[in-house]
């Protein structure tokens, strides 16, 4: 059985009442003329998640009865050439549920920092061009206290260093109340990091032949909830946009951090601990697949907010405005 697979333009605002999935199920098996009989078989041939799979259900999800889970929904966006972030994208219940993740009311906005008390603040791009990068990312490595994170000479390796990319958020006074590092990489080079066989002083001098195919992030905190998530949707939205990018992966240490992507239903990798001086400093890893990223609703949510939803949001909810 043979079909045309090709990308279909969507009209997301006929049907008001419908949810944004079923409209493109809908419009995906017309467009591809299929009745349901032939698309259920269809998904049953691709895919092992649909093995019991009947028309019935098809009809139920077409209709918004009920929905299959997320996971499901990205097998068969992904089937036809499309992602769930390009399809939640457009949906406003949805970007009003992403909203919430950055605009928290004043009185759950717990602080860490020292100084920070929910004042305004701005997030800045800093390349390795920018003055202040090897400070920035000096004072970042020093953050995460992660062994495997070790430069010898920043300052001189600025050529080398120029896939790490960084966003800082500052509040009043230019007070750094978040950041995060992370950068475009292979696969194969994650998998050697975090199988702790090489560090970053080795990925900076490794021959970068070949197209990237994963993000690595390498450090992302800040003072409160909304500030994290601001700084988290930057490289999840990168993540998301970048089609060749198959493979998202995080090797931090810092605690708060690994909780919560444990309470994002992430599972590690590899957990290891490694001396540090005196001390030992438990490095988590965690790799997940695009359309792992799909399939988690946290993740998917970040994922959407592009930089200039985050522009509005954080205009309305903090009044801050990201640099560019």
């Amino acid at each position: 059985m043979e079909h045309d697979m090709s990308s279909t333009a969507y009209c997301y605002t006929s049907d008001k009442d419908s949810h944004v999935f079923s409209i493109f199920l809908r419009n995906t098996r017309h467009h591809n003329d299929l009745s349901q009989e032939q698309f259920c078989l269809y998904l049953r041939e691709q895919s092992s998640l649909f093995y019991n799979l009947d028309t019935i259900t098809v009809s139920r999800w077409e209709r918004g009865v009920n929905i299959p889970s997320l996971a499901k929904q990205a097998e068969i966006v992904e089937l036809y050439n499309h992602e769930l972030v390009d399809i939640y994208g457009k949906d406003n219940e949805f970007l009003n549920e992403c909203t919430k993740l950055l605009a928290l009311p004043i009185n759950k906005r717990k602080s860490s920092h020292p100084y920070y008390r929910n004042d305004e603040y701005l997030i800045e791009e800093i390349d390795n061009d920018h003055p202040c990068f090897h400070l920035i990312l000096g004072m970042i490595l020093q953050y995460e206290g992660n062994p495997c994170l070790s430069l010898d000479e920043i300052n001189s390796q600025r050529k080398q260093l120029g896939k790490l990319k960084i966003s800082v958020a500052t509040a009043f006074g230019g007070q750094i109340i978040g950041h995060c590092l992370f950068m475009e990489t292979r696969s194969h080079i994650i998998l050697e990091l975090l199988n702790f066989k090489i560090n970053l002083q080795d990925i900076a001098e490794l021959d970068a032949k070949g197209q990237a195919n994963a993000v690595l992030v390498l450090s992302s905190a800040g003072a409160t909830t909304q500030v994290e998530n601001s700084l988290m949707s930057i490289y999840m939205h990168f993540f998301a946009s970048q089609k060749h990018l198959t493979y998202l992966s995080f090797s931090v240490c810092d605690d708060s951090f690994v909780k919560k992507l444990n309470g994002a239903k992430l599972s590690p990798f590899k957990v290891k601990s490694v001396s540090k001086g005196k001390n030992k400093v438990d490095i988590t890893s965690f790799l997940v697949s695009r359309s792992e990223v799909m399939a988690n609703r946290f993740l998917l949510k970040l994922a959407v907010i592009s930089p200039s939803n985050l522009n509005q949001i954080i205009d309305v909810g903090v009044k801050g405005k990201q640099a560019r």
